[in-house]
């Protein structure tokens, strides 16, 4: 998983904060990144977010009502 070490030291630091997928990417991409390097990056983090979220190292909270986002947490 190419952006797995990243996720890991960014939520792995801060256990019980939630995450949006956003606050993700622009820890991973950094801010002058173009549209389709953001699309490419969310892709990978979505798969690695699904496998720690399979093996129940990180909980998914779905949007709390439409338009919002999700959030990720780091179990403690």
């Amino acid at each position: 998983m190419k952006y797995a070490q990243e996720i890991i030291d960014l939520m792995g630091a801060y256990p019980g904060r939630e995450f949006r997928m956003r606050e993700i990417v622009n820890s991973i991409a950094g801010k002058k990144a173009k549209v389709e390097e953001r699309y490419k990056i969310r892709k990978g983090v979505c798969r690695v977010l699904h496998q720690l979220s399979t093996v129940g190292s990180i909980a998914m909270m779905k949007q709390k009502e439409r338009g919002a986002s999700a959030c990720y947490v780091w179990k403690k």
